[in-house]
């Protein structure tokens, strides 16, 4: 089941690199929860698939660009951890930044049900009991 989750994980980050929002609808889970980390410009919990498209299409209210590749999945039971490497390009601006961060998906029935994301690359893999 592990290699299916990831397989499900990378199929969604795919998706998101041909730039296809919120995302494939067959892999994500009707009720799926969107969680912003402390620290983000909107903390907490959405529920729903509308709430989850909602809170990506606000992404792009700020950036013109914001492309995300992942260097790492780790699965454990149905939780992919994944690290990724971002490019992000400011709306108003144009000024540049990139970085890290992580993601942990949770899995079931081949659907994504649960996307956390956090701030550093490290932080989806101590989720699950692993170090990158």
């Amino acid at each position: 089941m592990s290699q299916e989750n990831v397989d499900v994980a990378r199929a969604f980050y795919e998706t998101w690199a041909r730039d296809a929002f919120p995302g494939p609808p067959e892999l994500l889970g009707s009720e799926i929860e969107y969680v912003n980390p402390a620290g983000a410009i909107e903390p907490g919990v959405r529920k729903g698939l509308p709430a989850f498209t909602a809170a990506v299409e606000k992404l792009f209210e700020g950036w013109a660009t914001w492309e995300m590749e992942p260097e790492q999945f780790r699965a454990v039971g149905n939780q992919v951890a994944v690290v990724i490497r971002y490019t992000a390009r400011a709306r108003q601006s144009g000024i540049e930044v990139e970085g890290r961060e992580s993601a942990l998906l949770t899995v079931s029935g081949g659907k994504i049900v649960r996307y956390e994301w956090f701030h550093g690359p490290e932080e989806a893999l101590r989720a699950v009991g692993l170090e990158e």
